[in-house]
């Protein structure tokens, strides 16, 4: 019989990652103020989402409870979500810090930073629980500005977001070791226990060893919780530590990549590497980016890039002479014209000419 682990939810962060099914799972203790839980048609699991920014005002004076999750019953985030949401959150403030950061995972993982984290309870009110963590967040702000700063940089080394191609021909994984090594992350890894996930069989997802099947086995299999290949569980309440396993997690993973976000700037991991904008969010039915990102960039270059203002002015006026026309002449010209100027547009978009160059085509060929 193996031993069994001593691990405790409450006290203790655990994350755990399957790159099959791109998910990753974590059990925390979490504090619900203005956050609710967004349940997943395609899994048994849910994760947490801020409240939807109308009904943040309400919902103010309500308890503010604490939820605290096990290995049954994780919370499931898409993959590297942890590593994303660290380097986009906004520690300008507690309030700040809170809404991009902490609603999603508690404030257990400052133990490294802060001694005697207080522990999470039922609240009677917001103000209770500000006084309660926003001495915490003040204290420990400048060492996380200073953490985050430090995993961006990598990041960006990494993937070549920095604007440096010297090394564009490495994997994002020698890169990583070389900046990790260069930057000594492995101090990073002084409070991490790490064990397999088949151990677990041993009570801790609820798993009766006389009456296991195939079929039960199976549902953790489908849901992603547990992959018979990778599925080791990383347990820590140092939150560098957790940033230093997501961090080599990603970079040991040659399918995927971590980009800039053409719409709000934000870091992403995309499903496919051609993609430019990214589907986070935040609040409880959100717009993502993604959904309305290629709009709202096409409606910017519209009202600044002169070559793009150009063509909608010309379409328009092209447009006028063929409803006031019936020669099929004029049709069809309207309809080369209009196909050689889209993929101007898109070498423009592609980077492949300049915005000058754009401009000086859409003049040379308006009557075209």
């Amino acid at each position: 019989m193996i031993k069994k682990i001593n691990t405790s939810n409450t006290d203790n962060f655990n994350i755990w990652f399957n790159r099959e099914k791109r998910k990753e799972f974590y059990t925390a203790s979490t504090i619900m103020y203005n956050t609710t839980f967004n349940y997943n048609s395609n899994s048994k699991l849910h994760n947490i989402v801020l409240k939807s920014k109308e009904s943040y005002n309400s919902s103010k004076d309500e308890n503010i409870y604490f939820s605290t999750c096990n290995f049954d019953n994780p919370f499931e985030d898409n993959y590297g979500t942890f590593l994303i949401r660290f380097i986009n959150a906004n520690f300008l403030s507690f309030e700040t810090g809170y809404f991009t950061f902490f609603c999603f995972y508690g404030f257990s993982i400052l133990e490294e930073f802060y001694e005697n984290v207080p522990k999470p309870k039922l609240f009677n009110s917001a103000n209770e629980f500000i006084n309660t963590y926003q001495p915490v967040f003040d204290i420990v702000k400048f060492k996380l500005k200073r953490l985050q700063s430090q995993i961006r940089k990598c990041v960006d080394y990494m993937y070549n977001l920095n604007q440096n191609f010297k090394y564009k021909d490495y994997s994002s994984l020698e890169k990583y070791i070389t900046y990790a090594i260069s930057k000594n992350l492995f101090k990073h890894t002084t409070n991490i226990e790490i064990y397999s996930f088949k151990l677990f069989a041993y009570g801790k997802l609820n798993i009766d060893s006389k009456s296991i099947t195939p079929k039960i086995l199976r549902e953790y299999l489908d849901n992603g919780m547990i992959d018979i290949n990778n599925s080791v569980v990383f347990c820590t309440s140092y939150l560098s530590n957790i940033l230093y396993i997501s961090l080599r997690e990603i970079a040991s993973n040659e399918s995927v990549i971590v980009k800039i976000c053409k719409n709000c700037g934000k870091y992403f991991i995309p499903v496919k590497t051609t993609e430019k904008y990214c589907d986070i969010i935040y609040y409880q039915n959100e717009q993502t980016c993604k959904m309305n990102g290629a709009n709202n960039s096409y409606s910017k270059k519209r009202k600044s890039i002169e070559g793009i203002k150009f063509y909608r002015n010309n379409y328009q006026r092209r447009l006028m002479q063929i409803k006031r026309s019936d020669n099929e002449q004029i049709k069809l010209a309207f309809g080369i014209w209009k196909e050689l100027a889209r993929i101007k547009i898109k070498e423009f978009n592609n980077n492949e000419i300049s915005e000058n160059e754009l401009l000086e085509w859409m003049k040379k060929n308006r009557d075209i």
